[in-house]
């Protein structure tokens, strides 16, 4: 209808939102303008067919008349908003059609902007002023206007039918009337939701995945609530249809939540937990009972990581209340007919779901799985059963993957779940998780997670597959990281479970080793990255006590990855070496270094680094409080240095240190030393010298060179002090440590079958008390030197200071021939005592009992050793029954004897047993037993049983 006569003037009319002061004939006059023109423009183009035809200022004056009417004429809305309708179609036809031809690129058009502006500007004003009238005529206006257009434009927008919604929302945000309306839409849902979002769903509905990116684009300004609309209407539409939905409907809430994903993940991951909670309040509805399948069918048509690390994560937390997994699996009998077909069907489709389950989703889905197959008190049998079904589902699905690639010779496949295990992200990086500025792997908890819950044998056998997977199927990188990881777990002693995954993991990596464990093979590179120093020292502990049980796990039950562990330990030496010399870890290192076979050759290096090591260890533990710890840790010591001492070079570095270390001050209390031996050194407070020591450790020492000694401590830190240690230990700890010394020598010693161990000990005695190199050969001469009194009495000195200069030498005593090389030592010590009871005042003997005990030390050894044979072998037992006198003639004996019989080293023979024998006892002519019958027999009150030893020798 047109109106052409003019109305007659009235008062001013004011509507609502418009009309403020325009009189009825105004409006009249614009009305009837309006309709002129829209039937002009309707003619022009109903004749043309082009747009220029129609020019564009009668189309601009035309959709500024509409504008006006929009405003200030309520009944005239409808018709208004559909001309401008019609306008903006044209428009958005005219940038469609804007390609050149061939090249598919768009024409930088600009024309139409001012209209689209005005509408948005017009339209915008009107929303703020009065939300409640105009929110829901927009509303419905924009979204019907913008679905007709993404129908009909669906596969031009882009160029291609193929694009993904993120370049379908660029591309209609490019084009100026779609934009302008996607804001007002936006502006109406900001105003009102309910309505907004209600008209946006509806025409989203009747248009198809047409108009997702609409709302994509929404739900970018407000996502929570897009979101949870666009989920409860596919949970509403997947429960009407009994979980057969139109396959566009699942596709358009996963492209939806897709587009979304970026920036809004933990919107998504609130929504869909969201509707997973539904299931256990208790509500009968369809909706709520179908929950499960819907996301189900949802996760598994999905093609985003994202959206399926929103639904998978939190998993484990969110479903682990046993009544949770109970509920599930009542409802199971109630999906299978309804939503699946056949509950082989539902077992497929979330093993599909675990396989496509990456980042840090994937360890938390496989906690889930493995805390349902182990047993709960208010789980039905059913569950657990079902649980590992799915979990040999999802280790069959990775096998036959894993090994059809490998034998048809394709790549790697990528498997999002094993990708998550090893700790990767979503796209297959190396990203991890962190923990104290340290790579942690998810393995690592999970194992400790698995083995700390009891009766879970099923889930453990599960994860070892699981983690063997991993290492087989990601490649030696992977399974060096995992086996550090899997080193660190903190487990109970004992567990088998823990074992059991360490020796797959392990003969694992004995796939990937080409080569005979050379430092880059991938078990001893694992190795040497757990026993790094910068991983701490808990770590680190635990991973010495997993190596020591695995080792002796595998050699007892002779497993076939004990001869590869210990060679790639063997190759670490110089790690476990520096380790030993860390107080709280050198326990641990020792346990695992006596498990290794070090009587096979191994380089040079190594031998010198670890035997410096388990020296300083050895030393150290003698300092503990606790004696049950100093005889452990010195039997473990002497485990390590028996098995080293096989080698020439470290039986000599061994008996060197020990020999050289009891002599050392902070060592010679140990054993009886009396006092520091004018050892003068800075004031070092707090700290012991074997302790700064500890550092040195790890040189390539050589014997009887600078650095065979050790750290004397700081220089420049203050005038020298003589230090004064008031440390002493009871009798009985002194006996016990010289026993473990001597003990410790004797096994290394034995190590080596020709006596060549003793002879060292004996040359190292010479060589460290000593102070002369002359004079120090095998004859003893005709009389006392007078020249070696000095060092006669320097050595007998030593000898009253440490104590243990005497075990040392009773020691050797008990090899004989060995003590020929400590005849220096003997015949000073027999000089140094004749020229002091000579000059003794004393009545008797027993008033000097330290000279006393030396004497019969001194005899006793020389009896032991053979050096005096025969009837001379009772003169130990008469001393303490002589005075100063006889003593004298006693040892003047004594030196007449070994003058006229060398001690060398020829005279002895070695037994079959390994024993030595003097070839030949020399003759004991009366010369050297007439004063000592005289001499008994002055005594024969105390000394009478023992003439009969002299009768027989003659």
């Amino acid at each position: 209808m047109v109106v052409t006569g003019a109305m007659e003037a009235g008062p001013a009319v004011n509507m609502d939102a418009g009309g403020r002061g325009i009189s009825t004939t105004m409006l009249l006059t614009e009305l009837d303008r309006f309709l002129n023109l829209a039937l002009t423009t309707s003619d022009k183009r109903s004749h043309g067919g082009r747009r220029d035809v129609i020019s564009e200022g009668e189309e601009q004056t035309t959709a500024e008349t509409a504008l006006f009417l929009l405003r200030n004429l309520p009944p005239g809305r409808p018709a208004a908003l559909a001309f401008l309708a019609h306008t903006l179609s044209r428009q958005v036809s005219s940038h469609m059609r804007g390609y050149t031809a061939g090249d598919g690129s768009r024409k930088t058009e600009n024309t139409d902007e001012g209209l689209s502006g005005q509408i948005e500007s017009l339209l915008g004003d009107l929303l703020e002023s009065t939300p409640g009238v105009w929110g829901p005529l927009v509303s419905q206006w924009a979204v019907e206007q913008l679905g007709r257009w993404s129908v009909e434009w669906a596969n031009t927008v882009v160029g291609r039918g193929d694009a993904t919604l993120e370049e379908v929302v660029a591309g209609w945000l490019s084009c100026s009337p779609a934009r302008a309306l996607a804001s007002l839409t936006v502006v109406c849902v900001a105003h009102d939701p309910d309505t907004a979002v209600a008209a946006l769903l509806d025409a989203s509905a009747a248009s198809g995945p047409a108009l997702d990116w609409l709302v994509a684009h929404v739900g970018c300004s407000f996502p929570a609530t897009v979101i949870s609309r666009v989920l409860a209407l596919g949970l509403r539409s997947f429960a009407s249809c009994h979980g057969r939905p139109p396959e566009h409907q699942l596709a358009s809430v996963n492209k939806i939540l897709s587009h979304l994903a970026d920036r809004h993940l933990p919107d998504i991951r609130r929504s869909l937990h969201a509707i997973l909670l539904r299931t256990f309040t208790g509500a009968s509805d369809a909706e709520a009972q179908a929950s499960v399948p819907f996301l189900l069918c949802l996760a598994v048509t999905s093609r985003s990581r994202a959206v399926l690390a929103a639904l998978t994560s939190g998993l484990d937390t969110l479903l682990m209340p046993s009544d949770r997994l109970a509920a599930l699996a009542n409802q199971v009998g109630w999906w299978v007919p309804r939503y699946f077909t056949t509950h082989c069907q539902l077992q497929e489709m979330v093993v599909h779901l675990v396989l496509d389950t990456g980042g840090a989703a994937a360890p938390s889905l496989l906690r889930l799985l493995l805390q349902g197959a182990a047993p709960a008190p208010k789980l039905p049998p059913s569950v657990a059963a079902a649980v590992n079904n799915i979990l040999q589902g999802v280790v069959g699905e990775i096998c036959m993957v894993t090994y059809m690639r490998k034998n048809a010779g394709s790549s790697r496949i990528h498997i999002p779940f094993l990708v998550g295990l090893r700790g990767g992200g979503l796209d297959g990086s190396d990203v991890g998780m962190a923990v104290g500025g340290r790579a942690i792997s998810p393995v690592a908890s999970l194992v400790e997670e698995t083995l700390a819950t009891p009766g879970s044998q099923a889930s453990i056998g599960h994860l070892k597959q699981l983690i063997t997977l991993v290492v087989v199927q990601q490649g030696p990188a992977t399974a060096t990281t995992t086996l550090g990881h899997l080193l660190h777990c903190r487990t109970q002693d004992g567990k088998s479970g823990h074992q059991q995954i360490l020796s797959a993991v392990i003969t694992a990596l004995m796939i990937y080793q080409a080569v005979q464990h050379t430092p880059d093979s991938p078990l001893s590179t694992a190795l040497a990255g757990a026993l790094q120093p910068q991983t701490g020292s808990a770590t680190i502990h635990a991973s010495l006590n997993s190596l020591e049980t695995l080792l002796s796990r595998s050699r007892k039950e002779r497993l076939h990855i004990h001869p590869t562990l210990t060679e790639a330990i063997l190759i670490n030496i110089p790690l476990l070496a520096e380790l030993v010399n860390d107080p709280a870890l050198g326990t641990a290192a020792v346990q695992v270094l006596c498990q290794l076979p070090l009587k096979k050759p191994i380089p040079v290096g190594h031998v010198l680094c670890l035997s410096h090591a388990i020296i300083f260890f050895l030393f150290s533990s003698l300092h503990e409080s606790s004696i049950i710890k100093k005889i452990c840790n010195v039997g473990m010591c002497q485990c390590v240095l028996s098995q080293l001492a096989h080698s020439s070079l470290a039986l000599n570095l061994i008996i060197r240190l020990l020999v050289e270390g009891v002599f050392r001050p902070e060592c010679s209390r140990l054993f009886g030393a009396q006092k520091d031996a004018r050892f003068d050194s800075k004031e070092v407070p707090g700290e012991m010298l074997i302790q700064a020591n500890r550092q040195f450790n790890s040189w390539v020492k050589v014997p009887q060179s600078h650095t065979s000694i050790f750290h004397m401590g700081i220089i420049g830190n203050g005038r020298l002090l003589q230090r004064h240690q008031n440390i002493s230990f009871p009798s009985d700890i002194i006996k016990l440590h010289t026993q473990l010394l001597l003990n410790t020598l004797r096994v290394c010693c034995a190590s080596q079958a020709n006596g060549e161990g003793a002879s060292t000990v004996a040359l190292l005695l010479v060589e460290l008390i000593s102070p002369d190199i002359m004079f120090n050969g095998f004859p003893w001469p005709e009389e006392y030197i007078k020249f070696t009194f000095e060092r006669d009495l320097a050595i007998k000195k030593t000898f009253e200071e440490f104590p243990i200069a005497w075990s040392l030498l009773e020691f050797v005593a008990t090899h004989r021939a060995a003590l020929s090389y400590c005849s220096v030592l003997v015949r000073a010590l027999t000089a140094a005592l004749t020229a002091y009871w000579n000059t003794c005042p004393l009545a008797t003997a027993k008033q000097a009992p330290e000279a006393l005990q030396a004497t019969r030390y001194l005899l006793e050894v020389m009896v032991t050793a053979q050096f005096l044979p025969g009837p001379l072998g009772v003169l130990p037992q008469m001393v303490n029954a002589l005075a100063p006198f006889e003593l004298v003639c006693i040892l003047q004996d004594v030196w007449m004897f070994m003058r006229d019989n060398t001690p060398s080293p020829d005279r002895w023979l070695e037994l079959p047993s390994g024993h030595h024998q003097r070839i030949s006892d020399p003759p004991i002519t009366p010369c050297y037993t007439e004063r000592i019958q005289r001499i008994i027999q002055s005594n024969v009150a105390t000394l009478g049983h023992l003439m009969s030893f002299m009768v027989n020798a003659e």
